[in-house]
C-alpha cells in the first residue's frame, strides 16, 4: 500500500505531504529526537551511494545512501551526502571529511555501490570508472585504505565506516587475482568497521527500495540506547536468516568506549510533573463531535527515522450518520466510509473501515471483513483487533491516558486493468484517548509475501481542539 493508503488507515490525516529531496550534492543538518539535547561531541559523515554505472548499474545504492543520511541527521550527525560521484568527486569529498574530523568527536563513513577486492585491497568503484584490465583497478577508484588512513590522521576519538559495497565484482572476466567480495581489513585503534557480507562473499542489492544489508541497519540503528556492537549484531543475525544463509555481515573493531547512534527517550520533565496521577479508563463511548473540531498529526518513518508530513483534520460537516472531514466521511465511530478529491471518488469502503468500535474496554475484540474500490484497483481486506490494556503515553500534544489497541490485517489486491494481484499483511497499535475523542498516537507497519517490513510508521498527535480543549 502507498504512504497516502497509510494515513488513510488512520484516517486522521490527509494525502501525505513529502518533503522535498534537495540537490543531488546536499548536507543535511542534524535533526535531534526530543530527548536528545546537543551532542557533547561532535559527530560527522561522508555518506556516498553510486549506481548509475554505465555497464553494470545497480538497483539501490542511491535508495540506500538517501536513507542512511536521514538516519545519521536525526541522530545528531552533520551528514555530507554524494550520489553517482566519479573517482575526482569521492577524493575531494574525503579530503574535506578528513579536515573536518580533525575537530575531534565522531567521524562516520559510508558507502554503498560497486566494490572490488585485488591482490588482497579494498577499492570502491567510481560511476566513472573506466576499467578494462586488473592493473587499472587503482587508478580508476578509491583505495578503502585511504578512508582508514584519513580517519587515523584526524586523530579523532571514535570512527565508523560502513562498507554496502560486495556486490558481484562487475570486472571479474578481465582480473585474474580478483576474488568475490571484499577482503578483511585491520580497524586502527578507535575504529569499527562493518561490512555488508564476510570477507569474500558477496551480498544482495535487494529486491526492494532498499539493499537487504541497509534495509535492516536503518531499523537498528535508530533503536534508542542501543549500543553500536548491539546494533551491527541485531543487523547479522535479520539478514543472515532473511538471506537463509547466503549473507552473513561481518565487523572488525577496535573500540575501547561505548556508542549509541540515537540516545534513549526520556519524558519530558516538565510534561511528566505536570501530568498529574493516572486516570483509570473503565470503559470509552462513541466520541462526540462538533464542527471545527480538529486534529494536526506527523507522521513519522521508523524505518529512516525521519518526519515525513503534518496534516490536520477538521470536521466541516455532521450528518444523522457520518462525519465529513474535509473530503474524508466516517460513520460515527471515526471509521473510513469514503473519500473524495475535487469532487471525485478516491476511494470507497464496503461497508467501512473497521478500525474502531465502541464501546472500548480492555479485553473486547472484533473482527471484520470489508473491500475498498479504488480507480485502478480492488483490496480485500480481513481485520482482528483487540483492546489490550491501559497504557500513559508522551506525544508532543503532552501526556494521555489511553486505552491501547493492537490489531492485524490480511489483504490482497487485484488491478483493474490486467488482473494482477498481490498480497500482504498490515500490523496496527494505538493509543485511543476518550479526552482527545481520538488516537494519540497510531503505528503501522507492512509485510511483503516474502515476509519482509518494509513500511513501518508512527503518527503522533501534535495539537487539538476538541470539547473547549486544546
Amino acid at each position: 500500500m502507498s504512504r497516502p493508503l497509510q494515513f488513510r488507515l488512520l484516517l486522521l490525516l490527509c494525502a501525505a505531504a513529502a518533503l522535498p529531496l534537495a540537490a543531488q550534492d546536499r548536507v543535511l543538518r542534524p535533526s535531534q529526537p526530543a530527548a536528545q539535547a546537543t551532542p557533547p561531541e561532535q559527530r560527522i559523515a561522508l555518506v556516498i551511494g553510486n549506481g548509475q554505472y554505465k555497464d553494470v548499474p545497480l538497483l539501490n545504492p542511491v535508495n540506500d545512501a538517501q536513507a542512511v543520511a536521514k538516519a545519521l541527521s536525526r541522530s545528531g550527525f552533520k551528514v555530507a551526502l554524494k550520489e553517482n560521484v566519479g573517482r575526482a568527486e569521492m577524493q575531494i569529498a574525503l579530503r574535506d571529511f578528513g579536515d573536518a574530523l580533525r575537530k575531534g568527536g565522531v567521524g562516520l563513513f559510508y558507502f554503498a555501490g560497486h566494490g572490488v577486492q585485488v591482490k588482497g585491497r579494498n577499492f570502491l568503484i567510481p560511476v566513472d570508472a573506466d576499467i578494462q584490465r586488473e592493473d587499472e583497478v587503482a587508478y580508476n577508484s578509491v583505495d578503502a585504505g585511504q578512508i582508514l588512513d584519513k580517519m587515523e590522521a584526524a586523530n579523532n576519538r571514535l570512527n565508523i565506516v560502513i562498507l554496502d559495497a560486495c556486490r558481484n565484482n562487475p570486472f571479474a572476466r578481465s582480473m585474474r587475482s580478483a576474488a568475490a567480495g571484499l577482503a578483511q581489513m585491520d580497524a586502527p585503534a578507535g575504529t569499527f568497521i562493518a561490512f555488508a557480507t564476510a570477507p569474500g562473499s558477496v551480498a544482495s542489492d535487494g529486491q526492494g527500495k532498499n539493499g537487504l544489508y541497509t534495509q535492516h541497519l536503518l531499523r537498528a540503528m535508530l533503536r534508542p540506547g542501543a549500543k553500536i556492537e548491539d546494533v551491527f549484531k541485531e543487523v547479522r543475525a535479520r539478514v543472515r536468516r532473511e538471506s537463509g544463509g547466503k549473507q552473513v555481515p561481518w565487523e572488525n573493531t577496535s573500540l575501547e568506549g561505548d556508542f549509541v547512534f540515537v540516545a534513549k527517550r526520556a519524558a519530558p520533565p516538565a510534561a511528566a510533573a505536570t501530568a498529574g496521577p493516572e486516570k483509570k479508563i473503565e470503559k470509552i463511548a462513541a466520541p462526540a463531535l462538533k464542527l471545527g473540531d480538529s486534529w494536526t498529526y506527523q507522521s513519522i518513518d521508523l524505518l529512516s527515522g525521519s518526519v515525513t508530513g503534518k496534516n490536520t483534520m477538521t470536521v466541516t460537516e455532521i450528518t444523522p450518520d457520518a462525519w465529513h472531514f474535509g473530503g474524508y466521511v466516517t460513520d460515527k465511530s471515526g471509521n473510513l466510509l469514503r473519500e473524495t478529491k475535487d469532487g471525485t471518488l478516491v476511494q470507497k469502503w464496503t461497508p467501512k473501515r473497521p478500525t474502531y468500535e465502541f464501546p472500548m474496554e480492555i479485553g473486547k475484540t472484533w473482527t471484520a471483513a470489508a473491500r475498498v474500490d479504488r480507480p485502478d484497483r480492488v483490496v480485500e481486506q480481513a481485520y482482528t483487533f483487540k483492546v489490550i490494556r491501559q497504557e500513559r503515553v508522551i506525544v508532543p500534544a503532552g501526556v494521555f491516558d489511553t486505552l491501547r489497541v493492537e490489531g492485524s490485517n490480511k489483504y490482497k489486491t487485484t488491478k483493474k486493468k490486467d488482473g494482477s494481484s498481490g498480497e500482504g499483511v498490515g500490523v496496527h497499535r494505538y493509543w485511543y484517548s476518550p479526552d482527545v475523542a481520538r488516537v494519540v498516537a497510531y503505528e503501522y507497519e507492512e509485510t511483503n509475501w516474502k515476509g519482509v517490513v518494509y513500511k513501518k510508521d508512527r503518527f503522533e498527535l501534535v495539537a487539538y481542539k476538541h470539547g473547549g480543549k486544546r
